[in-house]
């Protein structure tokens, strides 16, 4: 904390700005400087930030233990600047008077203790006072409060969600953006509550009244620029277009060039493209639904749950969207990949539209499917019903905990409750064990209750992939597999059968905009090398297997024929 003069300007070193680390701070006759004291052999990385001497306003001196912290205002925001030597006042006042012409007040806080006080917003800042209740003149007259010192001051720009509480009309809740500089096992404020008490005079029975928990809610939101964004929208997606299972409701979804927003009812997010770590596209076992679901590096948060994948259910139905850019926009930022007006199934557009904006790869099922010819099996986890995909290069479980495991985290997996063609159990467990890093307990996922018939599919594919079966022998005691076994020869080249759909980048061809509804959602696939193994398998397979569709119809055939046989046998026994 030690300051110096040097050629007509001030310094001090160790001196922190709010926000950021610690710095040097020196002032002179062209303005102020502040500049990161962290040691890197970039320049371009090195935090600085500059205060001309035109844009220096005002100056407030606040002591906060032995340090003193100094607060600079310029017309759009307010610099913190903490770590100066509490004697150090009387410089500090003449070099702020002597270079930019202001005067250096002394903000006295608080320290009563109190939990109550009034608050004011004054240039996006939250302020909490003190409250003084001062003894009426005369007897039957109320209390007049009156503003004490600063208790607690917040920057509203910091503040990342207001909300109301659940139902509770006289609560409001401030939200803060997490950072990622913090060191391990540091604490640090995430969130703020704050109970206003309501107006006597109103009726608490009348729900359109705004309380006022409500009102002051309105000012933060426009103080604090919540719900404003720079950019224009380049598509919109409503909130009925789909439901969110994780976190549940409604949302409206904004992309952007650089980042989506997700506007509820209460809570709004903004989610760069930058933290979001994979998307996956999967369908739902009712053949109706499909399940998009953004895997994110950063977890969103609401109250003290985060969410760390979010899960939207939307459907096949035909639909339409319009990219707000025009066609020459269209061509030299996006390849035209996109176009004005995209017309197809819902699921398509949300992924199309998803993948070419955030440059993100959208992945599907691949070659597994289970007994009933569908991409997941049924199970639980822990006391949550759901569905596991077993995809090219990962496990995703939706949608109650939604969980994503990688293969390349999988120590081994083990089929537990399964006794092969000598048991009576109907199910089995899957549990998958995760290789434990050093000093950490082994973690391990336990799928539930999964059908016996799923048993041959799963141990096929877990096989295929090279993954460590703990219990190979006892699982092999079931020799007659009672599932279809996996063929890669039964999948055509691509575009000829579109269940043959990889477990990777979801692409589109150029005539989406006229695809109309199809048996499959999952048509217009482009293979990913680096993430399948089947174009190998479809470039040596050649064009013997652009019959195998017609086999399929063969099987399916004589299949149903078998079965009129079998009820004709049954009418000539009645009859």
């Amino acid at each position: 904390m030690a300051s110096a003069n040097t050629s007509n300007s001030a310094v001090w070193k160790h001196i922190g700005l709010h926000g950021h680390s610690v710095g040097t701070f020196m002032a002179d006759a062209q303005g102020i400087k502040w500049k990161s004291a962290l040691l890197t052999d970039d320049d371009d990385v090195v935090t600085s930030r500059s205060i001309s001497k035109k844009h220096v306003i005002g100056a407030r001196w606040t002591i906060f233990g032995r340090s003193g912290h100094l607060r600079i205002q310029t017309p759009n925001t307010e610099f913190r600047f903490d770590g100066f030597p509490y004697s150090d006042f009387d410089k500090v006042r003449d070099i702020m008077n002597e270079y930019y012409d202001v005067e250096t007040n002394k903000l006295p806080m608080s320290t009563a203790g109190n939990s109550f006080g009034l608050t004011e917003i004054e240039d996006r800042n939250l302020a909490f006072k003190q409250c003084i209740l001062e003894d009426a003149d005369e007897e039957g007259e109320e209390f007049e409060p009156r503003e004490g010192d600063e208790m607690m001051s917040m920057k509203l720009a910091e503040v990342s969600q207001c909300v109301l509480p659940g139902n509770n009309r006289n609560e409001i809740e401030l939200q803060f953006h997490e950072s990622d500089t913090v060191e391990a096992g540091t604490d640090q404020l995430v969130a703020i509550r704050f109970y206003i008490p309501p107006d006597p005079e109103m009726d608490p029975s009348d729900r359109d009244a705004p309380t006022s928990a409500e009102v002051f809610h309105q000012r933060i939101m426009k103080n604090a620029k919540i719900k404003n964004t720079a950019g224009d929208v380049i598509v919109e997606f409503d909130e009925n277009k789909g439901t969110f299972l994780t976190p549940r409701g409604r949302y409206l979804i904004e992309l952007y060039d650089s980042f989506l927003r997700m506007r509820g009812n209460k809570y709004d997010y903004k989610i760069k493209y930058d933290d979001i770590a994979r998307l996956f596209l999967l369908p739902k076992p009712d053949d109706t639904h499909m399940a998009f679901v953004i895997a994110l590096d950063k977890p969103i948060r609401q109250g003290q749950q985060r969410y760390q994948m979010l899960v939207l259910q939307t459907t096949k139905e035909n639909s339409e969207v319009t990219v707000n850019l025009d066609e020459k926009e269209l061509e030299e930022e996006y390849k035209g990949e996109l176009q004005p007006v995209m017309q197809g199934a819902l699921c398509n557009l949300i992924a199309k539209t998803f993948k070419i904006i955030a440059k993100k790869k959208v992945f599907i099922p691949g070659k597994f499917v289970n007994a009933y010819q569908q991409s997941c099996v049924k199970c639980a986890l822990k006391a949550n019903e759901g569905h596991l995909y077993p995809l090219e290069k990962s496990f995703v479980f939706i949608h109650k905990p939604p969980v994503l495991i990688r293969f390349d985290e999988v120590d081994s997996v083990e089929f537990q409750r399964y006794a092969g063609g000598q048991g009576s159990t109907r199910n089995f467990d899957l549990c998958v064990m995760l290789a434990s890093s050093a000093g950490d307990p082994q973690k391990e996922y336990i799928f539930s209750g999964i059908d016996r018939s799923d048993y041959t599919s799963l141990y096929n594919f877990l096989s295929g992939k090279k993954i460590k079966i703990k219990n190979i022998q006892e699982s092999k005691i079931d020799t007659a597999p009672s599932a279809p076994l996996y063929n890669e020869m039964d999948y055509g080249p691509p575009g000829e059968g579109e269940e043959s759909s990889e477990d990777e980048d979801y692409g589109s061809a150029d005539d989406e905009s006229q695809s109309s509804e199809s048996d499959h959602d999952d048509d217009n696939l482009e293979v990913d090398e680096d993430d399948s193994d089947l174009e190998d398998a479809r470039k040596k397979a050649g064009s013997s297997t652009t019959n195998t569709p017609i086999k399929k119809k063969k099987r399916k055939e004589s299949s149903s024929g078998s079965s009129m046989k079998d009820k004709d046998r049954k009418r000539k026994k009645v009859a």
